[in-house]
């Protein structure tokens, strides 16, 4: 049996291949981890202080997490967009909504619903609300744009 030598240029690296999958749940979990597991720690810390500066901002002018209304097909959109925060999505529904909801309930008889529209509606009342909503919305946009960049540089599409 014959061994093969592959040369590569000094100025190359090879980088073992790894699964996309891992560092995409990374990045899902805290915003710039995914890009710290494959090495890009100065990337990393900037995108997680961005996407939580920003998630934070969203929470502090009162904005609120969206839960689903099925009179209101884009709230689907939004919840997606909201889970794309991954665990921080649970401290903003607590933070914002009081309970983890995703869904109001059926508007026969179901008490909770009338507790959740309440909330919401303290919220609302907030001048810097649409405001605060747009940074939770936001946060969760680059958090998905993160993911797929992460994604991109462990296929190896990007370096």
């Amino acid at each position: 049996m014959t061994e093969t030598t592959i040369e590569v240029p000094a100025d190359q690296t090879v980088r073992p291949r790894v699964s996309p999958f891992a560092p995409c749940l990374l990045a899902w979990l805290v915003p710039g981890l995914g890009h710290a597991w494959l090495g890009r720690s100065g990337r990393a810390a900037a995108f997680f202080l961005v996407v939580l500066a920003t998630f934070f901002l969203g929470i502090a002018s009162g904005g609120a997490s969206t839960v689903i209304d099925r009179q209101q097909p884009l709230s689907y959109l939004a919840v997606v967009d909201n889970l794309a925060m991954g665990p921080f999505d649970v401290v903003a529904r607590r933070m914002t909504l009081g309970e983890l909801v995703y869904r109001l309930p059926d508007p026969e008889g179901d008490p909770r619903r009338q507790e959740i529209l309440s909330r919401v509606r303290d919220r609302v009342r907030i001048p810097t609300y649409e405001y605060g909503s747009t940074f939770l919305l936001t946060a969760g946009l680059m958090n998905i744009l993160l993911i797929l960049d992460a994604f991109d540089i462990a296929s190896g599409r990007k370096d």
